[in-house]
């Protein structure tokens, strides 16, 4: 996520073309390697050991290393190891723009210095934003105090990563008490707290998700394709109302909808979160229990 945010800043600022950005990305996508590869090949998994994580990661909002603990095949230690031989995608991006012939390290660093003040970062914001750790990165650009707000954009951003796309871009958060849209899907959860999720896109920029999940080719958004956005925010609040539950918090989802050309309207402020998935622009739409009414 380091490469596409930054690479994207890069691109803003005319230091370097989308296409010069796009060949960068795809030699550091070359020595980006999945932990659970890694690990086979250390022999320190086997491959079913492997593929039990995989399919039980596709069940649960946990990392592949988190839960290869809790099964017992690998140890605290073995799994920072294996992160380690992974590649920082800090170091990643800058070997590839460097060996590019790109920029220097001393522009890169400078670019950088450019990008932590333009947003206001610390320098320990700086550290979890070059640390390419999606839980570090998240509230450096998700910005509220509600618990189950950040923690609804967690699942939502990491779910995306991992069934869509596993190199987006995110820009910073903001709060409103309307959004107009072009197209949406949206569903609510009831129970101890009522909540709204909603994935929004102009265009055809939700094909982008409903392409990858339903496994085929949307020519549009017509009804199908919504269906599929509608099926993937139904898998973002399933797993985010499990986790709830082992806090001892209950809800219930709604079956999803889809609207198309209107406007939500929240009695409290709708948090938005921009997000670029195959560089297509997408915002995650969400409410905790506030009113919602939608003029379509």
């Amino acid at each position: 996520m380091f490469g596409h945010i930054f690479g994207r800043f890069l691109v803003e600022q005319k230091m370097v073309s989308q296409e010069t950005l796009e060949e960068v990305l795809d030699a550091q996508r070359k020595v980006r390697v999945k932990l659970g590869l890694i690990a086979v090949s250390e022999k320190l998994l086997t491959q079913e050991q492997a593929d039990k994580i995989n399919r039980k990661q596709a069940l649960e909002d946990k990392r592949f290393g988190d839960i290869a603990v809790e099964m017992g095949y690998l140890t605290e230690s073995q799994v920072s190891r294996l992160l380690q031989l992974q590649g920082n995608p800090y170091l990643t991006f800058i070997q590839a723009m460097t060996e590019k012939g790109v920029m220097t390290l001393e522009e890169i660093e400078n670019a950088i210095d450019l990008y932590r003040r333009e947003n206001g970062l610390t320098n320990t914001d700086l550290e979890a934003f070059k640390s390419g750790d999606m839980d570090r990165m998240l509230p450096l650009y998700v910005r509220t105090e509600n618990p189950l707000v950040s923690g609804l954009v967690g699942v939502a951003v990491r779910t995306i990563v991992r069934l869509i796309d596993s190199e987006i871009s995110i820009e910073p958060s903001y709060n409103s008490y309307s959004y107009e849209f072009e197209n949406i899907a949206v569903q609510g959860v009831t129970g101890d707290h009522s909540m709204l999720l909603g994935l929004a896109g102009e265009n055809g920029n939700l094909l982008t998700i409903a392409d990858v999940f339903a496994k085929e080719e949307f020519s549009s958004m017509d009804l199908f394709a919504f269906d599929a956005v509608c099926e993937f925010i139904n898998c973002i609040n399933g797993l985010y109302a499990s986790s709830l539950s082992t806090q001892g918090i209950m809800v219930d989802m709604v079956p999803p909808t889809y609207y198309q050309a209107g406007q939500l309207r929240a009695q409290d402020k709708l948090l938005i979160v921009p997000v670029y998935i195959k560089n297509r622009k997408i915002r995650i739409i969400i409410a905790v229990d506030t009113p919602i009414r939608v003029e379509a």
